[in-house]
């Protein structure tokens, strides 16, 4: 099956890219805006930003608590993370893309599939698109929270 693009989300944040890219990488510092967010659990036991590195990213959404197996496949300070999760649904791909403007971030963040199974295939149609509500309510919030700060 092929990839299919869920959602695409793009937002200028008045914050430097350096500030905002650590605030998308740092555990510590996404619990600060990212309601959702639990916790990352590193099969090395502590935090490591290279290429191939294992975790277990833990969510909580309304009553359910999620839990998704990621690779991070592409790490690039302060411009790309890229991230691979899998679960029974599928291959899930989470990129950031961040670009320096004139006076702050443009931050992208891009989020697609691949389906396990036709059945999955037909829930992503149908469903797909909802994650990007969330998601963007939580985009806003890193926004606001980073805004709110004096960074100079």
């Amino acid at each position: 099956m092929e990839e299919k693009l869920l959602f695409r989300l793009e937002e200028f944040i008045a914050a430097p890219i350096d500030v905002v890219f650590d605030y998308l990488d740092d555990d510590e510092k996404i619990r600060l805006w990212n309601e959702f967010f639990v916790e990352n659990i590193y099969e090395s036991g502590k935090q490591e930003n290279i290429p191939g590195t294992k975790f277990t990213s833990v969510q909580h959404i309304e009553k359910k608590t999620i839990k998704v197996d990621i690779v991070l496949t592409e790490y690039d300070p302060p411009n790309k993370i890229i991230m691979e999760g899998y679960s029974k649904e599928g291959k899930a791909f989470t990129r950031y893309y961040l670009y320096r403007e004139y006076d702050g971030t443009r931050l992208v963040m891009e989020s697609s599939i691949i389906p396990s199974n036709l059945f999955y295939r037909i829930i992503t149609k149908l469903f797909g698109g909802l994650g990007k509500f969330m998601y963007k309510e939580q985009v806003e919030k890193l926004k606001e929270y980073l805004e709110m700060r004096d960074f100079d």
